[in-house]
């Protein structure tokens, strides 16, 4: 038989309607690690967040310095 793995929670991070990456963390692990799905996100693979929530704000911020928002005038 093979080896016993932990269970893992894992959730999608979505930033308007694009797929920056996910988190996941062992059931005994307190901290959430992203693993980037664009390149866009890049930077933040690795980085190690405490909630889902904290993870998607950092996408978000990382989104928007790469893509301000321009006013129409």
């Amino acid at each position: 038989m093979g080896s016993y793995q932990q269970p893992r929670q894992a959730y999608v991070i979505e930033v308007d309607e694009t797929q920056a990456g996910l988190v996941a963390r062992s059931v005994d692990e307190r901290f959430y690690t992203f693993i980037s799905a664009s390149a866009l996100f890049d930077r933040l693979e690795g980085q190690r967040f405490a909630t889902p929530a904290a993870a998607e704000l950092a996408a978000r911020q990382l989104s928007r310095r790469r893509h301000p928002l321009r006013l129409a005038s």
